[in-house]
């Protein structure tokens, strides 16, 4: 689909509001880029699930590491007896 650019109006668009902090601005000789973030909601949901599951395999490394670490101390300490 082509556009015409008599037909585009952006006057009201989020790249083009003033003041609001959307798009592009210059301060102190610097680029800002203050654009909202890209991502559905959808693929929002899909990056915290993933998030939250690899979480939960950390978590199960940490307690098998940790389980392992005491029976092997509780080993050491009925040899010794």
């Amino acid at each position: 689909m082509i556009f015409n650019k008599k037909n585009v109006n952006l006057s009201n668009s989020i790249y083009q509001q003033r003041g609001s902090n959307y798009g592009l601005h210059q301060k102190d000789g610097m680029l800002i880029n203050n654009r909202p973030d890209g991502q559905t909601g959808i693929a929002q949901a899909a990056q915290f699930k993933k998030a939250m599951k690899r979480a939960d395999k950390i978590s199960m490394i940490a307690d098998g590491v940790s389980l392992g670490e005491m029976r092997s101390e509780m080993r050491e300490s009925i040899s010794s007896l």
